[in-house]
């Protein structure tokens, strides 16, 4: 009976947080409210049954993973919705398939908020680079999302050495364009330019206009956000 009952929490508290993460953000509240008992609420054992200390604090430790599990699928899709969902939808709506955009925006907004980077800066240049192909190549072998040049592999230990990846490139990208900003003193426009290895304009043709397509995207892009956020989260989360 409770042995029954306890093997049987373990294995929901096993496969209760894919799942949830999956699902969503109800059934982790039901999960989470449908184990907490009212204030004050009697607990009962059947007489018969006898209970060491040991076997109910597996008991306890079984309720408290499924209902931690639930608390922190409601966080999960919090995130998800607030700031990973308009980073994706802005993707798809410049034609990106869906599969790529999601994988492209979690690690994206990662990435921009350890550089301390605008998201909608940082999903333009994405745009602009590489139109979200995660296997772009430049003619002069810049590559992936970010069109990071190959002299770069390896030079943040924890960005990896495959730029074709994507979590991989959004780490190159985000920190070598936090450096030019730096350097520049925050001045996003010089910051581009460097970026985009146009510091003295001699590099590329015409790419003194490299900043103006980047910032003129970010603005649209932030105007969607601005201005339709419910649709967004909508979208998104239906998916």
């Amino acid at each position: 009976m409770l042995e029954r009952r306890i093997r049987r929490l373990a294995v929901v508290s096993v496969i209760s947080t894919p799942v949830l993460l999956t699902i969503g953000l109800g059934p982790g509240r039901i999960t989470s409210q449908s184990l907490t008992l009212p204030e004050h609420a009697p607990v009962r054992l059947h007489p018969s049954v006898v209970v060491s200390p040991a076997e109910l604090d597996t008991l306890v430790q079984a309720i408290r993973k499924v209902r931690n599990a639930g608390e922190w699928t409601e966080e999960y899709v919090t995130v998800y919705r607030e700031h990973v969902a308009p980073v994706e939808m802005a993707l798809r709506r410049r034609g990106v398939d869906p599969v790529t955009s999601r994988k492209v925006a979690w690690p994206l907004v990662e990435h921009a908020a350890i550089q301390g980077l605008d998201p909608a800066l940082v999903v333009s240049v994405v745009l602009v680079e590489s139109s979200g192909k995660p296997t772009a190549r430049s003619p002069v072998g810049a590559r992936g999302l970010m069109q990071v040049m190959p002299f770069w592999a390896g030079h943040w230990s924890e960005c990896g050495t495959d730029l074709y990846d994507i979590a991989g490139n959004l780490c190159y990208g985000t920190r070598i364009l936090s450096e030019y900003l730096a350097r520049f003193r925050g001045d996003e426009r010089r910051a581009l330019l460097g970026y985009n290895g146009c510091v003295r304009g001699t590099n590329t043709p015409n790419c003194h206009t490299y900043p103006d397509k980047v910032q003129s995207l970010r603005r649209q892009i932030q105007a969607e956000w601005d201005r339709r956020p419910v649709e967004t989260i909508r979208l998104a989360v239906s998916e």
